[in-house]
């Protein structure tokens, strides 16, 4: 698949990175490239992530802010930095503490412009 590329890119591109999920509408993984977690560990964050994004997204469309584009999660363990792609798929990126949430959302911007090139042309 394509895009494997870029989500081992994106891991590897960030030295606090501990994970990236491409994940669908359903909260369903797709695809993901970790350094230090278990696939299992992966889906259930992907998931609840999901959740997250969806209520998030009720809540600020429920007060008039249009969608949301980007979600990010600050653990006192990791911090989460999610952004949305076309057709209710995500890409998120897991970065252990301290974060630097600034390179992240480029480096996540830099891998959605590829994923979206790849995946959903216009």
């Amino acid at each position: 698949m394509p895009f494997q590329y870029t989500l081992a890119n994106l891991l590897a591109g960030d030295p606090n990175a501990l994970a990236v999920m491409f994940v669908d509408d359903a909260g369903e993984m797709v695809e993901m490239a970790t350094s230090e977690y278990e696939v299992f560990d992966v889906k259930v964050v992907a998931a609840y992530l999901g959740i997250y994004l969806r209520q998030t997204a009720s809540a600020v469309e429920a007060a008039g802010l249009g969608q949301p584009k980007t979600l990010h999660i600050q653990h006192e363990a990791a911090h989460l930095h999610l952004t949305t792609l076309p057709d209710g798929y995500y890409l998120v990126l897991a970065q252990k503490t301290p974060a630097l949430p600034a390179r992240a959302r480029r480096n996540l911007e830099r891998a959605m412009d590829e994923l979206e090139r790849e995946l959903f042309p216009k």
